[in-house]
This record gives structure tokens, C-alpha cells and sequence, in this order.
């Protein structure tokens, strides 16, 4: 035999085992199954299997009959498990003929029978056990899981067992008989058909089979405890096989319907937790949106696509009304899902009726599944049809109106209580329902007024989700004039002292009106509307809130002309406003602020002489609290906007304003509760500077008001937690008109820069209200801190700079305040009196430096301040930079030591001399040598020092030493830049620097990737290749990019051009780069960044050293689908966009066919698996780059290789077009296109078509022609040849999926460039290509073209 010894023992014992099975009788079946199982799972596969035969035999012998103990054997699961193990064993036509002969068929029918079969375990009885309680037996963990006794096998737990160990056999089974491969192909086959023959001889025994096992999944979705699991995903499947194996004829539908129908429908309402029912738990969410799939395939396939091809014949849908008649007890649920599968019927696009027939089909299966819901309860039954409702709307299965009026009017309106979520689908389904039939309407209106009382929320759904829809229905029929009336009706049946109550006064209606209202109107039709209205005897305030929504809305001038006079005299001609409530009453001063801007100069005097008692009593004497006093206030605004400047009533309008902005100003000092004046404040600093302008003396009393609410705001505010000041103080300093108006900036800058200046002998700086004045300083713009100003609040500092810094020693806040502002005032060239070094000295070494914040700020004030000193050559620079080199000279360590301070400002000194470009004319003042060499002996002592008391370990439990670290190493790269020669370090101090580096790195501290990149750059001998290598996979997604790149660039600094290309050799070549630390694919793009190309003085040379960059573009683009993070993709795209720019000449047409196959790889099935919210955006736009590239820089290439580019054109079309978050998706999609594309997409794709069609004269250069004809015209004739192909895929695309209104607009130019080149024959051809709905799309489309076409590109 072909087997070990061991194996060959097991093998025999097998082999003696099944022989001796019957000889023992007082061994229990299941103890006999037991052994059976163990010998055979450890006995390896032989070329022979007749001792599986004969297991077989027995196992079915013991299976057949009515006994208990064939019932005991069919049960236990140890059963299924030794067929699934024996099933693969034996060939496949043998199986066939002993499954035949054994009726297999028959036992398995019984099997199920019994295992849908589940009762209780009956109770032990004290008789049974003597009184005493039964002994725990220990078992092995087999015999826990799969249990032996009969009573605990016939109860549900134990039925469910026996179901998995029976569906893991059966599947082995249909394995085998779907087996086609192998060297005895023939044999296989003949096999295969013997195992289906099993199940299709006999139609009934399988379909108790597969209605038994469709049972079961139902039940085990109640038994088991975690709901269903991963070992149950091949059940559906399996089912599905078995129906499908069956002889069908006629009469399947009305099998499946019932024997099948209630339980796949019963695991769908409950899997999807649709009818009110809960969903059930589950194990893996994989396995359930699985079994949801596959059950709405197999309820598609075998009832639902019958009954069409049934009705399409007959116009029947008998089979459906059969269906439901038998699942009483899950009407909804099996409406729900028969709706969910009928709707989504798959519809034949070629045929011009199939659109006619599916609406048929819809509108009758709609009307059977309404009929069969009628039983249930009315909450229950609307829950249901708002299901059914909403899947109508997603795949436009929309009843009919006869049927949805029937619905609203038996359902959700039939009782004293009122379904308004089904009032609202009913709405989102067909508005015509309520339009085209007026007392169902003013049922609805009169049913939304009654619900004026009630909550708040319920308003808003009831205004958000009936009364919009309907106002926008209205205009989608041309009849916004009618809604208007209906709403201006349900307005006045309200009691005039509790109109702001009614749900018709939500602000909601008024704006959608004002957002709609020239577009659904003309100014006929609004001037006849305003005619109606005056001519009803309707309560003013209904009359103000139609008015308020009307005068909203108007903008354009003939609308102004129609509406103007009648508004005037509807609202201020013979109307007495009498207890109307606040809200209302103040909807006039809101009109007639807008008229004011409306109207020409002598209507406005009009309606200012109108206006002015009523608005100069209401602006006196009403309290602040009072929403018409803000409406007033706002008028007044606009009235005197539109008398300036020089108007009649400006003075006039002007006093009344700044009056009432005094009793604001008083408001604002003597209550502390400022809500009330908030609407207020906000309104005067968004809108009132613009009016502080001119010299009159109203806006000058105007802008000392503002600035007098701006300061009496400020103290009340406190700083407490926070470092940003109120944002209603920030709302005037970033006005732009506040910005344009210099008096009103000098107004408001002049309180913080006078109190900062004190004049009566004490620091201002360090007062209890400093810190917030020094914020709001912060906060204004750049441009407000003048040269003036800049120099006063450095002389404030350089007077006050003790007391300062004494109390930046103690609040931590106040210093990073103050430094913020002395860097803001440096941005800007200031040389403020007595500027002089020592500042910098003084500045540096009393803020505190353990505050990493602090100590930037403190780098970046030195910075600023020395490099303005080394860009102004004249006298006070000289002496500036003497003192600098004094104080240099002067510097000793203190104790081996240099402060952190020193070191900045050292190294500041050493930076700004090294980047001005007149630092030859600093000579007789200060020698860049004498500080760079101090610099770096204050490096070299630093570091030593450092590494000398600092263990690794240390640098983990606190982080403060590393501010130290990073300042010497800033110094040591300041030093490497001026091409120092390396620092002097001990091979012990390496050494402890190394492992510091190591313990920072692993912390995930950026200071470690600083010192290694020291290490390299000032040790290069000590780190090879592979070394270089182990260190950058540790660089994990949360290292910034710079510190690889600085990284590299301190290995390749100092290395030839043979270790170079070897480097980007290994990396390429690695095969990591898709996946893993980003940091071998981020040192891949910075080398090839690195490489400028050949120059022309060494050509030779440099092409001999140049890597091979096609090779290395080869690899990337490969790895370009494989990508596993959104981050690893970008960088990869980033380096192909490199190559293929920046090495074009590397380039070969491989690699630009390569770059193509990968877009569409990408945008195919396969594509990356990224996971991630930016991912389909970016994605998307990485991909335009590198198209866009090949198309701009190797347009050349593409010339007889047309179709490659054409496929990623249609992969980036499809994916463009794709949505992912459709119920019916039709289009295949890559994984990483978890949302859909917008229209900047769009827009990169046109670009990609304008590219093609209008190429620009340098992208065509290298293309021949003759003489007589330009490239560029060549290439749009090439093109023109192929891309109507676009066209027709685009067409077709439109065809099966929704495109957005603003996606359509955005492919407008590319579409209108392609039929700019395409010839009259590939029209021809492309018209053709289409089926009749495809024409109709191309015949608009030709049509816009011609009218807004002739693109004439860029």
C-alpha cells in the first residue's frame, strides 16, 4: 500500500472496525458511529474505498425504517459527519449507483422530516433516577458539541445540529456532482449526472427536501443563541441547488408557493427587521446579507419572474393572491419582500414596451399585495404600505394616482387620527393624488391646521415633509399662484391673536416661496395674485405673512415693477393693525426694509414719510425684547442705506439710529444678560459699519457707538479657559467693510494700543484685562497693524519687558499671547527706537523654555526679527549685528553646558547670514565663520552632554528633554546646509545617540527620525544599505513625510549614483510597497525626485549612472491595484505621475500602455480594497493626473494604440456614473467607490476629453503631417475616427443609471469636443449602435450641441 506504517495500522484497524460492526449488539448505535468517526478522521486517503462503501451500506441500513433506532441514527449528527467525510472518497459514478440503490433520496427526506420534527426534552422523572441527581460525566469536546441522546436530539437545540451536519454533507455532495475537471473528465461528468439524477427523478421527495431545509433555516434563526453564523453561509445555496435539480414544468410557481413562499419570506422580514418585526441577531453580518441576497435570487428566479412571464401572457397574478392566501401569519413581511423583488423585475431596455409592461405589471402586483394587507392591524398595515411606498419610489414602480388616492383616503385619513408619514410617501410618490382632486387636499390642509397644537417636532416633519412637497408639486404645475391662495385661505381660518402659533406661519413655507417664486411665476401672474388678495376681506396679519414670503423672493426688475405699488397699498393704504401678535406685526418693518431697496429716491421719501411716526414711537419706546423693535430697528437701517449718501432723509434716518443704538449702549452697560441685545449686536457689526464711512457728523457719532458697544462687549468678556475672544466680537474685525473704513479700524485699534502704553506709570501689559486685550489685538487684520502702530506696541514692549516677562514666568498662556503678537508685529519690517540685540537676548532667556509652544515662537520672533536686521544694509543694521557678534564672542558654557535659548539664538544668527545675499557687506560688523564655528561647538557640546546623562529610557518617561535634542539637531541641519564639514563626536556618545534614536522611534517621537537622519548625515560609513533599509520599516502611518524625505536625503547626500540606483532597486523590488510601513514607498518617490536627469555637460556619464526608469515604472503601476490604504495609493500615483513627467524621455511605449491598464484595472472589481470616507475623491482624481499626464507629455505614444486608451476613458466614464448607494446597482463598481462622484469629477473627465479633441500644439509636436496640415488637426481627425465610442458608452451608461443634473452639465464640454470631430459617418455609426431610448438621449444631445455647442476649447 502506498502509505507509512502508522498510517497503514490505522488504515487496517478502519478495515477490521466496520467489519465487526454488527457482531457486538450490546454496543448503542451511537457509541458504534462514535468509533467509527474516530478512526476514520485519522485514517489518510488511498487509491481504495471500499471500506467507505461499505460505511456507506451500514450507516443506511441503519437509516432506513421507522424504528427509533433508524430515527436515533438519522438524528445524530455524527451521521452527516461521516458521509460528508466519505462522499469525496468514493468515485463519483460508483456514489451515484450505491446512493441510488440505497434510496439516499428517501432516507434523506425522513432525515428531515424528523429533524423539522422538535419537541421538548421531557422532564427526568426522581423515579427514574432513584431520588439522586445524575452524575456530570466528563466527555470529550466532540460529544459536547454534537450530543447523543435521543431526547436531546429531537429537541430544537439538537435539530439544528443535526441540520448542519446534515447541510455540510449535502453540500459535499452537490460538490461532487458539480465537479468538471480532472484527468477523467468523462468519467467525472457521467458521475456528476448520476449524483443529479439522485434528485431529479422524483419532484416530490425534492421538494420536501429542499421545502424541509428552507424550514429549518427559518428555525434556527430562533434556536440558535448568536443567530446565524459563518458555518451556515452555504445553506441558502444549497437549497437553491437542490430546487433547481427538480424536473420543472407549469406548475413550479404554484409549488414554490406553497411549499416555499412563507419560509424565505418569513428569513427575510426577520433578517431585515421590515413589518414591525425586530431583527435577529446575528454572528456575521457576511453571512445574513448573504443569505438576503441569495433569498431574494431564488424568490426572483423561481416565483417572481414565472408570475411576470405569466401575467406578460394572461394579464393573471393568480400565483401571487395563492402565495399570500397561505402566509397568514406573516402578511407584511411577504408583502414587503415580494414587492422588494417584483419592483426590481428586470426590464428589457431594447424592447420600446418594456417600460409600458413593467408599469402594469407593478400596478397590479401593487393592487393583490393592498388586497392581502387589509387584514392587518390599520398601524401595522400603514407601516407596511410605507415600505412598499418607498421602494416604489426607488425603483420607479410608482402606483398608480387612482390607487394612491384610494390609499390616502382609506388609510391614512380614514379615522379621527392621521398617518402623516404615509400622507408624506404618498406625497413623495405622486403629488397629482392631492392636486388633481381639491377635497382630498382640504382634507389634508384642513387636518395640518388642527395640528397647530401640537409639539414642535411634529410641526416640523409635518411642514418638512407634507406642506414643502405640496408647495413645490405646485410648481412643478404651473400653479404656485394656487398654493399661494390655499395657503393664504389657511392663514385667515386662524384667530388673528395667535397667528404666530398656526403651523402655516413656519419661516420654512415663506422661504422655499421666496426661493421659487420667479422661477414658478411670471409678473402677469404676480401682479394678478396681488389683485386677489386685495381683493379678499381677509385679516391683515394672514395678508403679512403671504407678503413676507412675496417680497422675499422678488429680485429682478420686472418683478419689482409688478409688485412694488401693490404691496405698498396692500400694507400701508387704509390696514389697521389690530391684535395681531408681535411676530406678525413685525413681518411690515421686514417688508418695507425691502422696498426700501426696491425703490428710487422719491418712492422712498414716500415710504419713509408713511413710516416715520409709527417707526419713531416703535424705536423709542418698545422694549429691546419685542421682535418688532428688531424688525423696526433693521427698516431704519435700510431706509437710511437707501438715502445714502446725500439722501433727504439721511440726517433724519441717522439720528434715529444712533438714538437707538444709545439705549442699545445702555442695555448692553446696566443688564449682564446680553441675549437680548445679541440680535442686535450681531445685526449693527455685520451691516452698520459700511455707514461710518464720511465725515458727517451721523456717521461719526455712528462709528463712536460701534466702537463704544465693541469695548463695553469686551468687558464683559472673561478669559477664563479660553484663548479666542467672543465671536461676535470677531464678527466686526473680520468685516470687510469694517476693514475698508480706516477711522472706524483706528477707532477700534487705539483702545487695546493705548491701554497697552499706559501713561500713568504702570505696565498695561500686565493688568488684570491685558490678556484679553492682547487677543483682540490678535485678532485684527494684518493690515490694521500699521508701520505707526507696529513700532509703538515694540517701544510699549521693549519699556514694559520686566514686568512682562515676570509675569510670563507664571501664566503660560499670557507668554505664548504675547509672543504670538511680537511675531505678528515682525512679519512686517519694523524697526521700532532702541532695537538693538540684546532684546533677542532678553527675550529669549526670560520666557519660559520647557513650553515647546513657547520656544517655537520664540525661534520664529528671532528668526523674523534677524532676518529684516540682514535685508536692510544700512546703519542701525551695523550695530545691530556688532552687538550680535559681541554677544557671541561673549558666550561660554555654563558648567559643559549651553542654554537651549543660546542655541536659538545662535543658530538664527547663522541661518540669516547664511541666506542673505549681501552678507558680504556685514564683514566689518560680524564673521559668519566666528558664530558658525561657535555654533558648532555649542552642537557638539550639547549633544555630548546629552548623551551622556540621558539613558534611552529616559527619553520615554519624559518627554521634556526632547525640546533640548531638537533645537541641537535644527542647529546641526542649519550647519549641514552651509556644507560644514561633520561634528566631532565620540563613538561612545554615537553609540548612546543611536540607541536614543531607537527608543524615540518606537515611541513614535518625530525627534528619533531627526537624530537618525543626523547620525547619517554626520557617520555615513556607518549605515549601509541594509541598515538604511531596517530603518525606514519603521516608519508607520503617523511619521510625517518630511522626515523620510530628510531621511533619504541625509543617506544620499554622500553617496554615488551606483548606490543610489541600487537602493531604488531593492526598494522596487521589494514587493512591500503596496502595504506595510509607508516609509520604503515614500523613500521610492523621493529618489526619484531626487535624479534631475542627464545634464548636458555629462551626458554621457549620467545616462551610464541613471537608473532604469521604465523598469521602475513597470513595477510601481503594477503594484498600483494592490494598494491597501488610501495613503499607500497616493504615494504610488504620486511617483508614476513623477516618471512619466519629470523622465519622460525614460519612458517607452510599454510604459505608457502599462499606465492605461492600470487606470482600468483600478476602476475594475478588482481594484483596491480601500475602505475609507476620501477614498473614492481622491481615487478618482489620482487617476485624471496620470491620464491627463500621458495625454499632455506622451501624446506621440498613443498613435495607433487608440483602443487601450478608449478602455481606462470607459473605466473612468463607468465609475464616474457609478452609485454605489443604489438599491439596484446595474454598473460594476471598484471596492474603494464607497460614495458617489460629484461634479468635480465630472469636470476632470471633460478635461481628459478636451485634452483628446482640442490638444494643445506641444502635446502633438513630435506627430508628422504633411506640410499642407497642422498636427493638431491630424490628431483631431485620429481622434475623431474613435472617440464617438465614448459617446455611445456614455449614452448607453445613461441608460442604466441615474446621472445627476450637475454631472450632466459638468461632461457638457466634453461631450459638445467630441462631436466637434466627429465626422458625419461616425455619427452615423454611433446613431445606429443605439437602441430607440439611446437615439432619443443622442437626438437631444445633438440638438443642445448645435444650439449651445461649438466648444472652442482651451
Amino acid at each position: 500500500m502506498e502509505v507509512d506504517s502508522d498510517s497503514g495500522s490505522r488504515r487496517l484497524a478502519l478495515i477490521r472496525a466496520v467489519r465487526t460492526l454488527d457482531e457486538d449488539k450490546t454496543v448503542a448505535l451511537p457509541e458504534k458511529i462514535q468509533r467509527l468517526w474516530a478512526l476514520l478522521s485519522f485514517t489518510k486517503n488511498t487509491r481504495f474505498h471500499g471500506v467507505e462503501e461499505n460505511i456507506l451500506r451500514w450507516l443506511f441500513k441503519h437509516m432506513s425504517g421507522n424504528t427509533e433506532d433508524a430515527e436515533h441514527v438519522r438524528r445524530y449528527p455524527l451521521t452527516w459527519s461521516i458521509l460528508s467525510h466519505v462522499f469525496p472518497k468514493i468515485p463519483l459514478q460508483t456514489l451515484g449507483r450505491s446512493l441510488a440503490s440505497l434510496r439516499f433520496v428517501s432516507v434523506l427526506r425522513q432525515a428531515i422530516s424528523d429533524i423539522t420534527t422538535a419537541r421538548r426534552k421531557p422532564p427526568v422523572s426522581p423515579s427514574q433516577t432513584n431520588g439522586v441527581a445524575p452524575e456530570k460525566t466528563r466527555k470529550r469536546k466532540r460529544d459536547d458539541e454534537l450530543p447523543s441522546d435521543i431526547e436531546e436530539l429531537r429537541t430544537p437545540g439538537g435539530c439544528i445540529k443535526s441540520a448542519t451536519e446534515l447541510f455540510r454533507a449535502l453540500g459535499k455532495l452537490l460538490d461532487q456532482g458539480d465537479q468538471r475537471t480532472g484527468s477523467n473528465a468523462p468519467e467525472r461528468r457521467v458521475g456528476a449526472e448520476h449524483i443529479k439524477s439522485l434528485f431529479s427523478s422524483s419532484n416530490e421527495e425534492t421538494r420536501d427536501i429542499a421545502a424541509g431545509l428552507i424550514l429549518t433555516c427559518d428555525r434556527s434563526l430562533s434556536v440558535l443563541d448568536r443567530g446565524i453564523s459563518q458555518d451556515q453561509e452555504s445553506w441558502i445555496a444549497i437549497i437553491t441547488a437542490l430546487w433547481n435539480l427538480r424536473l420543472h414544468n407549469r406548475d413550479d410557481s404554484v409549488e414554490f408557493a406553497r411549499h416555499m413562499y412563507v419560509p424565505v419570506c418569513s428569513i427575510l422580514t426577520r433578517l431585515r427587521g421590515i413589518a414591525g418585526v425586530a431583527p435577529v441577531r446575528v454572528a456575521s453580518d457576511a453571512t445574513r446579507n448573504l443569505w438576503i441576497r441569495q433569498l431574494e435570487q431564488f424568490l426572483s428566479a423561481y416565483f417572481i419572474r414565472p408570475a411576470r412571464h405569466t401575467f406578460s401572457m394572461d394579464e393573471n397574478v393568480e400565483i401571487l393572491e395563492i402565495a399570500l392566501g397561505v402566509s397568514k401569519r406573516n402578511l407584511g413581511g411577504s408583502a414587503i419582500a415580494t414587492w422588494d423583488v417584483a419592483a426590481r423585475a428586470p426590464r428589457d431596455l431594447s424592447n420600446p414596451k418594456s417600460k409600458a409592461e413593467h408599469s402594469s405589471w407593478a400596478q397590479n402586483v401593487f393592487g393583490v399585495l393592498l388586497n392581502a394587507i387589509q387584514p392587518l392591524e390599520p398601524s401595522v398595515r400603514n407601516q407596511v404600505i410605507i415600505q412598499l411606498l418607498d421602494t416604489a419610489i426607488q425603483t420607479g414602480s410608482v402606483p398608480s394616482t387612482a390607487v394612491l388616492r384610494t390609499v390616502c383616503s382609506a388609510q391614512a385619513l380614514s379615522s379621527n387620527e392621521t398617518d402623516w408619514n404615509l400622507v408624506a410617501k404618498i406625497i413623495a410618490c405622486d403629488a397629482d393624488v392631492f392636486l388633481m382632486d381639491d377635497p382630498l387636499l382640504q382634507s389634508v390642509f384642513g387636518r395640518v391646521s388642527s395640528h397647530s397644537n401640537h409639539d414642535p417636532t411634529a410641526k416640523e416633519a409635518i411642514v418638512t415633509e407634507i406642506i414643502l412637497p405640496l408647495e413645490e408639486a405646485f410648481v412643478k404645475a404651473r400653479n404656485f399662484a394656487g398654493f399661494i391662495q390655499k395657503w393664504y385661505s389657511c392663514l385667515c381660518q386662524n384667530r388673528t391673536d395667535s397667528l404666530d402659533q398656526s403651523i402655516w406661519f413656519d419661516a420654512k413655507i415663506r422661504q422655499h416661496l421666496a426661493g421659487v417664486l420667479q422661477s414658478a411665476m411670471t409678473p402677469t401672474q404676480l401682479l394678478r395674485l396681488s389683485e386677489h388678495l386685495d381683493s379678499s376681506d381677509a385679516s391683515s396679519g394672514a395678508l403679512l405673512v403671504v407678503l413676507d414670503g412675496i417680497s422675499a423672493g422678488i429680485t429682478e426688475e420686472d418683478f419689482i415693477n409688478a409688485a412694488d405699488s401693490k404691496i405698498f397699498s396692500l400694507i400701508f393704504e387704509d390696514k389697521a393693525y389690530v391684535n395681531l401678535p408681535s411676530p406678525v406685526l413685525s413681518l411690515r418693518w421686514r417688508i418695507a426694509g425691502r422696498m426700501a431697496a426696491w425703490e428710487s429716491s422719491d418712492e422712498v421719501y414716500r415710504l419713509w414719510a408713511e413710516l416715520q411716526p409709527t417707526l419713531s414711537r416703535i424705536l423709542k419706546k418698545t422694549a429691546l425684547s419685542d421682535p418688532e423693535a428688531f424688525e423696526a430697528f433693521s427698516c431704519c437701517h435700510k431706509l437710511w442705506l437707501a438715502n445714502y449718501p446725500g439722501g433727504r432723509y439721511e440726517a433724519d434716518l441717522g439720528k434715529l439710529t444712533c438714538s437707538f443704538l444709545e439705549r442699545l449702549a445702555s442695555e448692553v452697560k446696566t443688564n449682564s444678560d446680553l441675549s437680548v441685545a445679541q440680535p442686535y449686536l450681531s445685526y449693527v457689526f455685520r451691516y452698520l459699519p459700511k455707514l461710518a464711512e464720511l465725515p458727517e457728523r451721523e456717521a461719526i457719532n455712528l462709528k463712536n457707538l460701534v466702537v463704544d458697544l465693541f469695548w463695553n462687549i469686551r468687558k464683559r468678556f472673561e478669559i477664563g479657559d479660553e484663548t479666542q475672544p467672543d465671536k461676535l466680537l470677531q464678527s466686526l474685525l473680520y468685516n470687510f467693510d469694517c476693514e475698508d473704513e480706516e477711522a472706524l479700524v483706528d477707532a477700534l485699534i487705539s483702545h487695546p494700543v493705548n491701554a497697552l502704553d499706559n501713561a500713568e506709570g504702570r505696565s498695561g501689559w500686565t493688568e488684570p484685562q491685558s490678556l484679553s486685550l492682547l487677543l483682540i489685538l490678535l485678532e485684527f487684520p494684518r493690515e490694521a497693524l500699521t508701520k505707526g502702530r507696529r513700532k509703538r506696541i515694540m517701544s510699549s514692549w521693549k519699556k514694559w519687558r520686566s514686568a512682562i516677562s515676570t509675569r510670563a514666568s507664571q501664566d503660560s498662556q499670557f507668554a505664548v499671547t504675547v509672543l504670538r503678537l511680537l511675531v505678528k508685529v515682525m512679519e512686517q519690517p519694523t524697526f521700532y527706537e532702541g532695537m538693538e540685540f540684546d532684546d533677542l537676548v532678553y527675550i529669549s532667556s526670560t520666557m519660559p523654555s520647557n513650553n515647546t509652544i513657547i520656544l517655537a515662537l520664540v525661534e520664529r520672533f528671532i528668526d523674523l526679527t534677524l532676518r529684516q536686521v540682514v535685508l536692510n544694509p544700512e546703519g542701525p543694521s551695523l550695530a545691530y549685528l556688532a552687538g550680535a557678534s559681541k554677544f557671541v564672542k561673549s558666550l561660554q558654557p555654563k558648567g559643559l553646558e549651553y542654554s537651549v535659548t543660546l542655541m536659538l539664538l545662535v543658530k538664527g544668527l547663522v541661518s540669516a547670514l547664511h541666506k542673505s545675499s549681501s552678507s558680504k557687506l556685514y564683514d566689518s560688523a560680524i564673521s559668519l565663520d566666528e558664530v558658525t564655528q561657535k555654533l558648532r561647538r555649542m552642537i557638539q557640546s550639547s549633544l555630548s552632554r546629552f548623551a551622556s546623562e540621558i539613558k534611552a529610557t529616559q527619553t520615554d518617561e519624559d518627554d521634556s528633554l526632547l525640546p533640548t535634542l531638537d533645537i541641537a539637531l535644527s542647529g546641526a541641519a542649519c550647519l549641514a546646509e552651509l556644507g560644514a564639514r561633520p561634528l566631532e563626536l565620540t563613538e561612545e556618545t554615537v553609540c548612546q545617540l543611536q540607541s536614543i534614536s531607537t527608543s524615540c522611534m518606537s515611541s513614535k517621537a518625530d525627534t528619533g527620525w531627526k537624530l537618525l537622519a543626523f547620525l547619517i548625515r554626520n557617520h555615513p560609513v556607518r549605515y549601509d544599505v541594509a541598515a538604511f533599509l531596517a530603518q525606514l520599516e519603521q516608519a508607520s502611518d503617523t511619521v510625517e513625510e518630511d522626515l523620510v524625505y530628510d531621511l533619504v536625503d541625509a543617506f544620499v547626500n554622500s553617496r554615488d549614483n551606483a548606490i543610489r540606483n541600487r537602493l531604488l532597486g531593492q526598494l522596487v523590488d521589494s514587493g512591500e510597497l503596496p502595504a506595510g510601513p509607508v516609509g520604503p514607498l515614500l523613500a521610492v518617490k523621493r529618489l526619484v525626485e531626487l535624479h534631475r536627469g542627464p545634464s548636458t555637460s555629462s551626458l554621457l556619464n549620467e545616462n551610464q549612472d541613471a537608473p532604469d526608469f521604465g523598469a521602475v515604472h513597470e513595477r510601481l503601476a503594477s503594484l498600483l491595484s494592490q494598494a491597501e490604504s488610501l495613503r499607500h495609493f497616493r504615494h504610488l500615483s504620486e511617483s508614476l505621475a513623477l516618471l512619466l513627467d519629470k523622465h519622460a524621455n525614460s519612458m517607452t511605449q510599454f510604459n505608457i500602455e502599462t499606465t492605461l491598464s492600470s487606470v482600468v484595472h483600478v476602476c475594475s472589481q478588482m481594484g483596491p480594497k480601500i475602505q475609507h470616507p476620501k477614498a473614492a475623491g481622491e481615487i478618482y482624481d489620482r487617476l485624471y493626473k496620470l491620464v491627463a499626464l500621458v495625454l499632455k507629455r506622451h501624446r506621440h505614444r498613443l498613435r495607433g494604440h487608440f483602443p487601450i486608451l478608449l478602455a481606462a476613458l470607459r473605466a473612468l466614464l463607468t465609475t464616474l456614473l457609478a452609485d454605489p448607494g443604489s438599491a439596484t446597482p446595474k454598473t460594476e463598481r471598484p471596492p474603494w467607490l464607497g460614495s458617489r462622484l460629484q461634479s468635480r469629477h465630472a469636470e476632470r473627465f471633460a478635461r481628459l476629453l478636451t485634452l483628446i479633441c482640442e490638444p494643445s500644439a506641444a502635446s502633438v509636436a513630435r506627430t508628422r503631417s504633411s506640410e499642407l496640415d497642422s498636427a493638431t488637426d491630424a490628431a483631431k481627425r485620429a481622434a475623431g475616427q474613435d472617440m464617438f465610442t465614448i459617446l455611445e458608452s456614455y449614452i448607453k451608461l445613461q441608460l442604466e443609471v441615474t446621472v445627476p443634473r450637475d454631472v450632466r452639465k459638468a461632461l457638457e464640454p466634453g461631450v459638445y469636443s467630441i462631436l466637434d470631430i466627429t465626422p458625419q459617418g461616425c455619427r452615423r455609426v454611433l446613431n445606429e449602435s443605439l437602441d430607440a431610448n439611446g437615439r432619443a438621449i443622442f437626438r437631444q444631445m445633438f440638438a443642445d450641441y448645435k444650439k449651445f455647442g461649438k466648444w472652442s476649447g482651451v
